[in-house]
């Protein structure tokens, strides 16, 4: 009897590897009788098994049986092909979404780190190169130019200045006796030779004969030709010949840092001229600070340079000077009743669109949208929401035009007539500057969607909205 091999497989290749072929088969079907050997004997298949035990070889079935049962067997047993499950593809899915997930939630918590750092190292260079120029041209100043300069603009502005004086008489005591008659001070200047001067509007808001006295001695009468309380501006004229007007200068290419002087009459001390620096400009919010001799209620809503120039009272309304002795503002508030060091000016450039609209229809007319906006709301410092002036509310609540025309509590207004809002000195400055009549297209986002709204510009009511 034979013994049961332990290997189908390598017997198979054992038969392959001697050149075994079943009967009728022929590994070269035209010549078979020279490739063909005949099927062994059972003597010799059973030496091949015993030598196989012998040898302890394990089999290993790698190679294909020569017998088609063999191969039929094999197929049926190794060829059976598993296709994924609906669970399989699900986990896949749940997987490719959570990376999709997490790199997003990556890039939000990154992106606006990384745009505030090439924000910040962009701000860091422009500083390092201006820090590096201004050494090299502090080496080459000299005081001595300083001290000329001065002097130089004392002579300069000195005749384009005038003092201001209000006179009118109290309101009847107890008694039916008149009483003292009261004197108000302030400054002045002359910015047309034909005898046009500016000042501030708190200096000669009260009714009374107004004075004015010229740097050669002269003294005239005064008539208003238009106030603007807003700005705190008010034009006078006077009738008088060979007067030498101030000439203008550009407050937007005034810089933090340059010196300025200041000149005046304070507390009547006539032709005083004063030496600073500007500290600061574009300040708009003074409602919580005690300004005085201000524009007061519409103190919040001014775009006011910083200096530390000595004003005082009696100070009010006069020229704020370049070294070049151009006007670039007009003096106009400090803080508490006398200097402390800090006093702030209306810019050249605000003076004179209010002094141009004043002298043509003696009148200074603003437009608005009608809106409350949301002080709070300060993207460009804190670095988070999108840019822009956020809307609060709305003046008269729905009968502003801003609401009439669809927009609501909580947009942020983006664009003005393709002209981008940042911040609400952009907002005044655009929508002040409008027709009145004209209607304004405003951009607006909300819910992260841009909206296009066409509001009118109505007439500025009091107190004064954007």
């Amino acid at each position: 009897m034979l013994s049961k091999p332990s290997g189908r497989y390598n017997l198979g290749r054992w038969f392959h590897s001697e050149g075994f072929r079943s009967p009728g088969f022929s590994m070269n079907p035209q010549n078979e009788e020279t490739n063909e050997r005949k099927f062994p004997s059972l003597h010799e298949i059973q030496d091949h098994l015993d030598e196989m035990e012998s040898q302890s070889w394990d089999p290993e079935p790698t190679s294909p049986s020569p017998f088609p049962s063999e191969s039929l067997s094999a197929n049926k047993t190794d060829k059976q092909p598993v296709e994924p499950g609906a669970k399989s593809l699900v986990l896949s899915t749940l997987l490719s979404l959570g990376v999709v997930l997490i790199l997003l939630g990556t890039v939000r918590l990154l992106l606006p780190q990384m745009l505030e750092w090439g924000r910040y190292a962009w701000t860091r260079g422009q500083l390092r190169a201006e820090y590096e120029m201004a050494g090299v041209q502090l080496r080459q100043v000299s005081m001595d130019g300083l001290t000329q300069v001065s002097s130089l603009l004392g002579q300069r502005v000195s005749p384009s200045v005038v003092h201001i004086d209000l006179k009118g008489s109290q309101s009847r005591g107890k008694l039916g006796l008149l009483e003292s008659l009261r004197i108000e001070q302030g400054s002045g200047v002359i910015v047309d030779e034909r005898g046009y001067i500016l000042t501030n509007h708190h200096v000669i808001e009260r009714e009374g004969l107004i004075n004015v006295q010229l740097s050669d001695g002269r003294v005239l009468n005064a008539d208003i030709v238009g106030i603007d309380p807003v700005t705190d501006l008010a034009i006078l004229k006077v009738d008088a010949d060979n007067l030498m007007p101030i000439s203008w200068g550009d407050s937007d290419k005034v810089n933090v840092g340059m010196p300025v002087w200041a000149v005046g009459s304070p507390f009547g001390l006539t032709g005083s001229v004063t030496f600073g620096i500007l500290s600061g400009k574009h300040r708009i919010d003074l409602s919580a600070i005690n300004l005085q001799g201000s524009v007061k209620s519409q103190a919040e809503y001014s775009d006011l340079m910083q200096s530390d120039v000595a004003v005082n009272p009696g100070n009010s309304g006069g020229p704020l000077v370049n070294a070049q002795g151009e006007l670039i503002g007009i003096n106009t508030a400090i803080i508490g009743e006398h200097y402390r060091g800090v006093s702030f000016s209306i810019p050249s450039n605000v003076v004179r669109k209010v002094y141009t609209k004043l002298l043509a229809t003696g009148k200074m007319e603003r437009g608005v949208l009608g809106l409350l906006i949301d002080r709070d709301y300060h993207p460009k410092k804190t670095g988070e929401g999108i840019v822009g002036v956020r809307i609060e509310g709305f003046a008269n609540g729905k009968a502003s035009p801003a609401s009439k025309a669809g927009l609501l509590e909580g947009d942020i207004i983006l664009r003005v007539n393709d002209i981008p809002v940042e911040d609400l000195r952009d907002l005044k400055r655009v929508v002040g500057e409008a027709y009145i009549g004209s209607v304004a297209e405003v951009v607006v986002s909300r819910d992260h969607s841009e909206m296009t709204f066409e509001v009118p510009i109505s007439p500025l009511p009091e107190p004064f909205l954007p």
